[in-house]
């Protein structure tokens, strides 16, 4: 029997080659796919603050963007209260790209959902936190 560690790196890992495979086509990785997604939520924030949000480390974010700015997707205005930041705002085709990958994204957490209920996908989320929460705790430590 495996541990529940290696179950989740394996379906972790599984999930990020599929969103892979689809989003090749496109020149997106999952990850950039993730930032991309966040600042669609909400534009204009710092990369700081959407480091926070994605809980990715303020370093690879500034790799993310940097890649997304070359790829014409990310701008990076200035901050009107603090001329040391930049804010971070999609373009037009950030906009057009997110309307191409959402489905994709969509269809498969659709399949990976198939067969759960409400409960079941609520028990399953809650647990996540669980483990996430202990996780920190241990790190905590």
């Amino acid at each position: 029997m495996n541990s529940i560690g290696y179950d989740i790196c394996r379906t972790a890992r599984e999930i990020h080659q599929h969103l892979s495979f689809k989003f090749k086509n496109y020149d997106v990785t999952p990850e950039q796919w993730v930032v991309l997604k966040e600042l669609f939520e909400e534009d204009k924030i710092s990369q700081k603050e959407l480091s926070l949000r994605v809980d990715k480390d303020p370093n690879t974010i500034k790799a993310i963007v940097d890649k997304l700015e070359k790829k014409g997707y990310v701008n990076r205005q200035k901050n009107p209260s603090d001329q040391r930041a930049f804010l971070l705002t999609l373009t037009r085709s950030a906009f057009e790209l997110i309307k191409q990958l959402d489905p994709l994204d969509e269809n498969m957490i659709a399949n990976i959902s198939e067969n759960f209920t409400e409960e079941d996908l609520k028990i399953f989320r809650t647990m996540l936190s669980k483990v996430n929460r202990n996780l920190k705790n241990i790190c905590d430590k």
